[in-house]
């Protein structure tokens, strides 16, 4: 019913009643209705899962996996790094997908304001420490970019 008493009336309902028998009631008449209904395959559904479904779904060789992976590594041409200092300062810098981590590594050497101070890189969520300095920045998933933390001390 509208409650008529203001001139907002039409904007705004009330709803005398308990909203849950009334779905309850509602529920258990469909239920009761169109329980087969439920289960018949219609067109719309056909159109739905051929709408959805991948057209590449075959297998693959590691050749072929490969090839398609060297075609996308050629695609990216930089990675952008950003590094979030303990202080919650970021530093943003970009490198080529196949440096290694340890020219980021050397990059904060030379910004930092106390260089000599052990600090260690981790990724997070869920909190992953950067322990191989040697992988390049594809393989590490930081391409097309990242979000790195940097913290003073050691690792646990």
């Amino acid at each position: 019913m509208a409650d008529v008493s203001s001139p907002i009336s039409f904007k705004r309902r009330r709803l005398i009643g308990n909203l849950h028998h009334t779905v309850a009631e509602e529920a258990k008449r469909n239920t009761e209705e169109g329980a087969d209904g439920f289960y018949e395959f219609t067109a719309e559904d056909y159109y739905r899962l051929r709408k959805t479904k991948k057209e590449d779904k075959f297998l693959k060789t590691q050749k072929m996996r490969e090839a398609e992976q060297a075609k996308c590594r050629s695609r990216l041409t930089k990675a952008v790094i950003r590094v979030r200092f303990p202080d919650n300062h970021t530093l943003e810098a970009t490198f080529h997908p196949s440096d290694k981590i340890q020219s980021l590594v050397d990059h904060l050497k030379k910004v930092a304001a106390r260089p000599e101070l052990p600090f260690y890189l981790f990724t997070a969520p869920p909190k992953e420490v950067i322990r191989d300095m040697s992988m390049d920045f594809y393989s590490a998933g930081f391409v097309p970019g990242a979000n790195v933390h940097l913290s003073y001390g050691v690792p646990n």
